[in-house]
């Protein structure tokens, strides 16, 4: 008997929505006549649910379609990681074949980033403002992949995800560390060397420049090297030719609002914005792809971890 099980996508879990994993069974006709369930089992193979699987007799097709909402026989909600998913002949309890799934919990994503302007510190009000301007930075880059992610524009979901888990994941451990952290001492040697001015403690802006040189001078080695961890822990030391440019473009979408400059809101100021716009936006894609191309560089000389042990919190 040959059966064949197809996993059609890979399972996300966001604050809003769920995108349940949905997969193909492809029955010999002459088999239709048995009974078969679909069994989900996680990486220490306990089963953790077990549904009926109806086939579908129309034109006798031998194609059955199901689909698994990512809750468990309690009904709760099943933790990221990768599942298998059994189809089981019931006449005998026979295991006919076996496709993996992987999952993705993506909630605390943004509340970690939010978390960020929050850790409780004891520093100047000065350092306090660029942390908060940081973070609402990675916020809004992190909301943009997001948003990718569920409109299906992502090619490997799971891993994106990951990478997008564990990058915020070790910049808040790393900002906890009250003795030992890179961040705040990057942040204290940006700060001696361009103290921030009255109006940018009071708007909570950098401005075009400032953000340039924070983000490029000072975050973008420390974030390469982070970004690269994070691929190695999930399992992967490169990306799609699409999902570098879903990124590079969230990249873009999100730090651009940030440092656009600000001009009267009069026919000149709106000619020149607009002027500067394209450029600027140029500039923040070039740059983005450099420091996505270096992690994956470092990425590839680092020991490549099991997707199905990650552990995201």
């Amino acid at each position: 008997m040959h059966n064949h099980l197809k996993i059609n996508n890979e399972g996300l879990i966001f604050s809003s929505e769920i995108i349940p994993v949905s997969g193909t069974v492809n029955m010999e006709l002459q088999n239709r006549s048995k009974s078969y369930e679909i069994q989900i089992v996680d990486k220490n193979s306990n089963v953790i649910l077990q549904k009926s699987l109806k086939l579908n007799d129309s034109n006798n097709s031998p194609e059955t379609t199901f689909t698994w909402d990512l809750k468990s026989k309690s009904d709760s909600l099943v933790e990221s990681g990768c599942y298998a998913i059994n189809l089981i002949d019931k006449s005998n309890d026979l295991k006919c074949c076996s496709a993996e799934c992987k999952i993705v919990d993506t909630r605390n994503i943004l509340s970690i980033t939010k978390s960020l302007k929050n850790i409780p510190m004891e520093i100047p009000k000065e350092h306090q403002v660029i942390i908060s301007i940081y973070s609402e930075i990675i916020q809004d880059i992190q909301s943009a992949i997001l948003e990718r992610l569920k409109n299906n524009q992502i090619e490997e979901p799971f891993f994106v995800a990951c990478i997008t888990a564990y990058f915020i994941q070790q910049i808040s451990e790393d900002l906890q560390n009250q003795s030992k952290s890179q961040f705040r001492d990057l942040i204290t040697k940006f700060q001696s060397k361009s103290p921030l001015t009255e109006k940018q403690i009071k708007t909570s802006k950098l401005g075009l420049w400032g953000v340039f040189d924070f983000l490029i001078n000072y975050m973008s080695d420390l974030e390469d090297q982070i970004r690269a961890k994070a691929m190695a822990i999930c399992g992967q030391s490169y990306l799609t030719k699409n999902d570098k440019a879903q990124i590079i473009s969230s990249l873009v979408m999100a730090i651009y609002p940030h440092c656009k400059p600000e001009f009267p809101k009069n026919f000149i100021g709106n000619f020149l914005a607009k002027l500067l716009e394209n450029p600027i936006k140029l500039g923040i894609k070039y740059v983005s792809a450099k420091h996505i191309n270096r992690s994956i560089s470092i990425s590839q000389t680092l020991p490549i971890g099991n997707p199905c042990e990650i552990v995201i919190r």
